[in-house]
């Protein structure tokens, strides 16, 4: 009996072990998508429209885009990834959501975060102030003397919610039979 205990004992301390030495895939860990050597199944430049994606509103007339990229990766359960890349002379109104009013609630940083290999030539990565969010991933660049403005982001895709929970079965006692609860006491 002994000797069972001591080789169960042997064999729980492996498994652990084995599950401690093993990598982990983090779900808070957005890997950079330059790493991707698969190219992305759409690649969207139309300078509004990615506007509208990064900054979850449309440009103004003010807002001059110099240069906007969205890739998008694609696979059977639809969107897996995405990252985009945007140049804008920024509208004061712009600023003002964006840097004053802090919409993204972004921290004001010292680098200008996790670099991408595979970012546009265009996008410049150095600026007077950047912010970040905490994983690194969405970065404003911002240039306020010369009045410009890069940004990028990336994530994953939709992931599917939780599923409908069940509906309570309920039971409907047959008419002309008698409660199965006691009487109230008085």
């Amino acid at each position: 009996m002994k000797a069972l205990l001591i080789l169960f004992t042997i064999a729980l301390l492996a498994v652990i072990g084995w599950r401690l030495a093993s990598p982990k895939a983090d779900p808070t860990d957005l890997s950079d998508l330059s790493d991707q050597k698969v190219p992305p199944t759409s690649t969207v430049t139309d300078p509004a429209a990615v506007f509208q994606k990064a900054f979850w509103k449309r440009p103004t007339s003010e807002d001059s885009i110099l240069h906007a990229e969205r890739r998008e990766w694609l696979d059977k359960n639809g969107l897996s990834k995405w990252q985009w890349f945007i140049a804008v002379k920024p509208s004061p109104a712009l600023v003002d959501h964006l840097i004053i009013n802090n919409a993204f609630m972004l921290a004001a940083s010292r680098s200008g975060g996790r670099q991408h290999a595979e970012a546009p030539e265009w996008f410049s990565t150095e600026a007077p102030q950047t912010f970040t969010n905490p994983s690194g991933t969405f970065r404003i660049l911002w240039d306020k003397e010369n009045n410009l403005l890069h940004a990028t982001d990336s994530g994953s895709g939709f992931r599917p919610g939780a599923p409908e929970p069940a509906r309570a079965v309920t039971t409907i006692q047959p008419a002309g039979r008698l409660s199965t609860t006691p009487p109230p006491r008085p």
